[in-house]
Formats: structure tokens, C-alpha cells, sequence
């Protein structure tokens, strides 16, 4: 069995496309700085981490909006797309329906009353380049498009997720909320990078989800 140490594997992403079809992988490069990758709440990387799944969620219809959430942790009014991390051996697909389960009580199956994953947006894959630290770490977020069933309540089920507020996004305004993480540290500098990170998930999917 392989065992998946790196953020972009390519027998892992053949797999995917084997599936779904050709995805895009677009890669950015950012310098961060202290308290990005250092500190508490904004240490991705300090649990071996090696990817992020983001998980798409929708209703029945993608007019209806994307689910956008927010932490105890973050800065007032920090909604996003939600994330979990890929840890090494671990699959971008087993990662997936292990935080949505952690996150919103729903799982994945055929029965109407379950989450169907409806597809493979594609990978947003970086290099932080660390001034304090001079170090420079890859990393990876896999995109996925989930849609939710009729009816269905969202009830958090790990307490450390520290989830606090859910709310629907309409796809058009999704690169406002962008916007709005990338120029979070105008109003909270030490969250500047973390908001400047985020951000570039959130006009992937902008770009690249259709209704």
C-alpha cells in the first residue's frame, strides 16, 4: 500500500481524475510570516498535516448557496469555506467524509437521506515561503462539491471543531468573501496571512463552479 506523505500525489490525483474527469491544479506561492504556521489556531502544518480537503457544500439547487462557517477562534465576521486536514497515509477521500461527518453529523450513501458527493473541483496547491522561520513548506487544498440532503440539520459532533455559526453564501458573492479574508488583516493584522491564504480557495471555487 502506498503510503501518502506529500501534498500532491500522483497516483492519488489520477485516481481522482479517473473518477471525475481532469481537474485543475493551480499553484500560488506566499510569503508569510509570524504568527502564520506559528502560533496557536494558525498552525497548520504542526500535526503532519500534508493536504487539506474543502469541502463545496450545497442544497438542492446551487442557488440556493454555498455553506460557509465560522470558529469561537476567529475574527468577527471570518466566514469560510470549510476545511480538514490530510494527514499523511491518509487518503483526500477518506479525509472528506471523516470531516463532514466531524463537522455536520452527515454522511456519504446512496439513500435519499444522505450526502451525495457530486464531484472534483481540483487543488489549489502552495509554497509558503516562512521569512521568521526561512523555511519554505508545500501544502495542498482538494476541492469537492458535496450536496446535502432535503431537509437535513448540520449537528457538529467533534466540540474541538469549535464551530460556532453556519450560514448559506450565494455563489455570486463568493468573491467578496474572498476578498473580504484577504484583507482581514487590515482589521486584525496578526490574522493577515492566515486571511490571505484563505482567500485563494475561495476564488478557486469562485472560477471554477458552474450552477
Amino acid at each position: 500500500m502506498t503510503v501518502l506523505t506529500q501534498p500532491l500525489d500522483a497516483e492519488e490525483l489520477a485516481h481522482l481524475t479517473r473518477r471525475w474527469g481532469a481537474a485543475p491544479v493551480e499553484h500560488c506561492h506566499l510569503e508569510v510570516d509570524t504568527p502564520f504556521l506559528t502560533r496557536e489556531h494558525q498552525r497548520l502544518l504542526s500535526d503532519g498535516r500534508r493536504a487539506e480537503i474543502c469541502y463545496v457544500m450545497i442544497q438542492e439547487e446551487i442557488s440556493a448557496g454555498l455553506l460557509l462557517h465560522t470558529k469561537h477562534i476567529y475574527p468577527p465576521g471570518a466566514y469560510r469555506l470549510p476545511t480538514g486536514g490530510v494527514h499523511p497515509g491518509h487518503t483526500v477521500l477518506e479525509t472528506l467524509a471523516r470531516e463532514v461527518y466531524e463537522e455536520t453529523g452527515l454522511v456519504f450513501g446512496d439513500a435519499q437521506e444522505q450526502l451525495r458527493l457530486e464531484g472534483f473541483l481540483g487543488v489549489v496547491a502552495y509554497e509558503f515561503h516562512h521569512k521568521t522561520l526561512g523555511q519554505r513548506f508545500p501544502f495542498a487544498t482538494y476541492h469537492f462539491l458535496v450536496r446535502m440532503p432535503s431537509g437535513a440539520v448540520l449537528q457538529v459532533q467533534d466540540p474541538s471543531e469549535e464551530i460556532s455559526d453556519w450560514r448559506w453564501c450565494p455563489l455570486t458573492e463568493l468573491p467578496a468573501v474572498a476578498e473580504s479574508l484577504a484583507s482581514l488583516g487590515e482589521r486584525v493584522p496578526a490574522w493577515g496571512d492566515w486571511g490571505r491564504f484563505r482567500a485563494l480557495s475561495h476564488h478557486f471555487v469562485a472560477r471554477h463552479l458552474r450552477p
